[in-house]
């Protein structure tokens, strides 16, 4: 759906005729043309028409997203890579392959890295080069910017990533908390990065992290998962920095708002093969036994 249909949409079901919603704004005729697609519309004009009928920018760019889902590059390659399609995700790479340009080069090399991820291809050290350098140079990071990030990760070496991580916290994130996707990409990536310093033995540049991550999101009311993703976090890395008690209750805590709300059982076993990395069998015993309050799910 174009632009000018959505506002119609908006119009209509307010029961606003187009006399009322152009008046002192533009001609009657030319919002009809508007509507139908016939012409385009400045930003400005397009603001005060939407103050008009009472309805948010952000209402109407919502609404324009859902039509336009099917269009939306990122969130279909981001299910293709999360359900595992592979088949998918290489008719989306044959496809970008045969565009020219710098974008096109750029969603190549982000489709091969969902490949290799799963298992199948491989990401040359001059595809990263490109990678790193782009990231270099952009003064903001967008949707785009943290997804490709997000991809990126698990194929840069420590020293290049935390360079690169350390860019993103200083640059502007346009659209921070304006769509709920935002949130969770951000969150992502802050995961990955103190898990990957964890594995790493960087303990306290971990705890920095955590401690900001839980600074900047952790007064927003956003879904139990990230304050339980959030509480995991904290706990694995106190219980690495050796504060074990209060580490092993937080991992505690993350893991029965996970049980509670029925969460899909997968993740919990995934979690424990991941924590059984660091804890003590007993430990692990300890931080999801859920036996004695099991009576609560029912």
């Amino acid at each position: 759906m174009k632009i000018g249909q959505i506002f119609r949409y908006f119009r209509q079901t307010k029961h606003i005729t187009l006399k009322e919603a152009s008046q002192g704004i533009v001609s009657i005729p030319f919002l009809s043309r508007f509507e139908n697609g016939l012409t385009d519309i400045s930003f400005s004009h397009l603001l005060e028409l939407l103050n008009r009928i009472n309805v948010q920018l952000s209402e109407f760019e919502f609404l324009y997203q859902q039509q336009q889902n099917k269009n939306d590059l990122l969130p279909a390659f981001q299910q293709a890579y999360q359900a595992g399609n592979i088949d998918m995700l290489k008719k989306y790479l044959s496809k970008w392959q045969k565009k020219q340009g710098r974008f096109a080069n750029l969603q190549t090399i982000q489709l091969k890295m969902m490949l290799a991820t799963l298992g199948t291809g491989k990401v040359t050290k001059k595809e990263l080069v490109v990678i790193v350098d782009y990231f270099q140079k952009i003064d903001n990071w967008t949707f785009f910017e943290l997804y490709l990030f997000g991809h990126t990760l698990s194929f840069l070496e420590l020293p290049i990533m935390l360079n690169l991580f350390d860019e993103l916290q200083k640059k502007e994130i346009i659209y921070d908390d304006f769509r709920h996707d935002n949130f969770s990409i951000l969150f992502y990536i802050y995961n990955n990065v103190i898990l990957h310093l964890l594995a790493n033995n960087y303990f306290n540049k971990a705890y920095t992290l955590v401690n900001h991550l839980e600074n900047y999101f952790g007064n927003r009311d956003k879904d139990y998962y990230h304050k339980t993703r959030l509480f995991n976090l904290k706990g694995l890395t106190l219980y690495l920095l050796g504060q074990k008690e209060t580490g092993l209750k937080l991992l505690k805590k993350a893991n029965l708002i996970t049980f509670l709300t029925n969460h899909e059982v997968s993740f919990l076993k995934n979690e424990k093969i991941y924590l059984a990395k660091y804890l003590t069998a007993q430990e692990l015993t300890e931080v999801f036994d859920f036996s004695q309050i099991s009576y609560l799910k029912e």
